[in-house]
């Protein structure tokens, strides 16, 4: 926002020109069918088609349709998968929390060794889905607690010279948040691990991590568990390569010491199960209409197998696969179901024709009465009209008491008002008329905030805002108070008025009084700025009373209350030009001699004299709101910042102690 007002000051309305009305176009006669012939013929018709329709392109369509109803339970499935998949490894993430926050609040030390042993003891206790707990001091010396053979095993350790240390331990001081590591071949236990790290800290000093350790054979046990109990074939994949759990791997043990290619997990070859050794190599992609899920076909030993995968990402850099394996079999069911669904729906579809013959003739007579009582209501035959029947349908019924209220209510103001009259009214043309607005006596403030684009330049767009918000409340709450209408934000500045939309005779003093409390209210603003080490604002407030057109002016898209003429333009000229008399005031209100005169003693005035205003010939007279305690500065010339005085600033009383201006009509240089 430029700090000069020009830009946006409005410019003084043209005459609007009145909305042509569009032609109406010529009447004729319509075709008009019995709504029971409607009810009965297009119901019953578009039932048939659409019915019959859905049902040959069903069974057309029989493949697609199996895929849909597979992949909706696929995704289910999936669903319940990845749930219980997380299940069984969250409890790692809040052990970890719970072990960290111990030694973060300084409840365990983390160089008492036999504190921390026990600690680590209990909580693996309670926790049978992790397998390890350690924590790992800054210096690589530390506590572990594992499960062996169904036994708690508890020892320090040091890794201090270890080649094959974990990055996530080295690089834990540089972390803040926990971190999932890849899969891990342990050789006293004969598994592999995925491990959750968590950094300790405690006013910011690194104390070490906490880590918990996730049997990749216990999830195998889980999935044979879900194989059981719900006849899922489910697997979670580390790659297309590797397999992190299957249930075909629980009692099998692998030897991973010596592995140098991959991630220390069996390939998806030395898995017992022949299809999803296929699933990459020959499996054939097919249409899946879920975007998370991918589906494929596999065809091994003349069986047909369907596998549907999704990724699962939130343990480690790699995302994981989770998937479910059917037979081709399998989808018979679905397609028998979609056979005998069709099957029943035509028979409904017979039904339901013959229900809306019934229900059709029923509202078409119901409807039928409501037209006629309509006729004779634009007959302003109210005398004539039966009262409407009920309706077991709760819409006619509710259309049924609602007309009759509604003729009950115009017999009565038949009563009163002449029908020929009414009728006469209706008869003529309805006009669409313009946007009405009104010429109306107001004042009309401006301000605005001096520097504020060099402020803004040194500020976020976040505490720019904020700046703005906090100001426009200000004096927003300044204005309202005195009754006067908000009408815009420009940028930095404010446009307000008063005496519209209700008329206000002492519009002038309301905004002298409103323009008094911003000037108070912003001193005691920057006050608080400086006390809080930010800088204070200066605000430059210009008025002006005149007459104006006040009312919906716009488009008949969008449409602004808001004044225009040039009253608003000599008001924004005056706010431009407390710039050069502001000097190092925090505010300056500056108000024409019509706004001064008309406001009489509301609030202390000084006399500026006669100021040119930019795009306007002629002087207008100035006068300046100061205090008791600014009026000895008042009456010196403020020289800008290119060393050029002003016109002399004329001294003269203050309003209100006793010489009031004379205004002669005409500006005073």
């Amino acid at each position: 926002m430029s700090d000069t007002p020009s830009a946006r000051a409005p410019i003084a309305p043209a005459k609007a020109a009145k909305p042509a009305q569009p032609p109406k176009p010529a009447g004729r006669r319509r075709l008009r069918l019995p709504i029971a012939a409607v009810l009965v013929a297009g119901f019953g018709s578009l039932m048939l088609a659409a019915v019959a329709s859905v049902l040959v392109l069903g069974l057309v369509s029989a493949t697609t349709n199996t895929f849909a109803l597979l992949n909706d339970k696929a995704d289910l499935a999936l669903a319940g998968v990845e749930v219980r998949v997380r299940h069984q490894l969250d409890p790692a993430r809040e052990m970890a929390r719970f072990v960290a926050g111990l030694v973060e609040r300084g409840d365990l030390r983390a160089g008492d060794t036999t504190a921390m042993i026990d600690t680590l003891r209990g909580a693996l206790a309670g926790a049978p889905d992790v397998t390890g707990l350690a924590f790992i001091r800054p210096d690589l010396t530390g506590v572990r607690v594992g499960r062996l053979n169904g036994d708690l095993i508890a020892e320090p350790f040091d890794m201090q010279g270890e080649s094959d240390i974990p990055p996530e331990v080295l690089d834990g001081p540089n972390r803040s948040a926990a971190s999932w590591a890849d899969p891990r071949w342990l050789k006293e236990a004969q598994n592999s691990f995925v491990t959750l790290y968590q950094p300790v800290r405690r006013d910011g000093r690194y104390l070490g991590q906490v880590a918990v350790g996730v049997s990749l054979g216990d999830l195998s046990r889980f999935l044979q568990v879900l194989y059981v109990e719900q006849g899922l074939n489910a697997f979670v994949l580390y790659d297309h390569s590797h397999v992190l759990a299957h249930p075909a791997l629980v009692g099998r043990t692998f030897d991973f010491s010596g592995k140098l290619d991959g991630p220390p997990l069996p390939r998806i070859d030395q898995v017992d199960d022949p299809a999803l050794a296929a699933l990459w190599s020959s499996g054939v992609p097919v249409q899946s209409l879920k975007k998370r899920v991918e589906a494929r076909g596999v065809r091994v030993l003349g069986s047909e197998y369907m596998f549907l995968t999704r990724k699962m990402a939130g343990y480690g850099q790699q995302d994981w696969i989770i998937g479910i394996g059917y037979r081709d079999g399998e989808m018979g069911v679905e397609i028998r179901r979609l056979y005998v669904t069709g099957a029943v729906g035509f028979a409904i579809l017979l039904v339901s024709v013959g229900v809306a013959l019934l229900v059709g003739r029923r509202i078409s007579r119901q409807v039928a009465r409501l037209a006629e009582a309509a006729d004779r209501v634009r007959a302003f035959e109210f005398r004539a009209i039966p009262d409407l029947p009920d309706s077991r349908l709760r819409e006619m019924a509710r259309a049924a008491a609602a007309f009759n209220a509604m003729i009950a209510g115009l017999r009565w103001f038949e009563t009163y008002v002449p029908k020929a009259l009414v009728l006469r009214l209706m008869r003529q043309r309805e006009t669409e008329g313009g946007l009405d607005s009104v010429q109306r006596e107001v004042t009309v403030m401006f301000t605005d905030i001096r520097g504020f684009s060099r402020m803004a330049e040194h500020m976020a767009a976040a505490d720019t805002a904020a700046l703005l918000n906090e100001h426009f409340t200000l004096l927003a709450a300044c204005i309202e108070a005195e009754g006067g209408t908000v009408d815009k934000f420009i940028g930095d500045s404010l446009m307000a008025f008063w005496g519209a939309p209700e008329a206000q005779e002492d519009h002038a003093v309301r905004a002298l009084r409103a323009a008094l409390a911003i000037h108070h209210a912003i001193r005691a603003d920057n006050r608080r700025r400086v006390a809080a080490g930010r800088a204070p604002i200066h605000v430059r407030v210009g008025l002006h009373s005149g007459p104006v057109v006040v009312g919906n002016i716009g488009s008949d898209s969008r449409i602004n209350y808001t004044i225009v003429g040039d009253t608003v333009n000599v008001a924004a000229r005056i706010e431009e030009l407390s710039a050069a008399l502001q000097g190092d005031a925090e505010v300056i209100v500056l108000t024409s001699g019509v706004t001064a005169a008309k406001g009489k003693d509301a609030v202390p005035l000084v006399r500026q004299g006669g100021r040119s205003l930019r795009g306007r010939t002629g002087m207008t007279e100035l006068w300046r709101l100061v205090l008791e305690e600014e009026k000895k500065d008042a009456t010196k010339p403020a020289v800008p910042a290119n060393g050029v005085a002003p016109q002399a600033a004329l001294p003269s009383p203050v309003v209100g102690e006793g010489v009031k201006p004379a205004f002669a009509g005409k500006d005073t240089p």
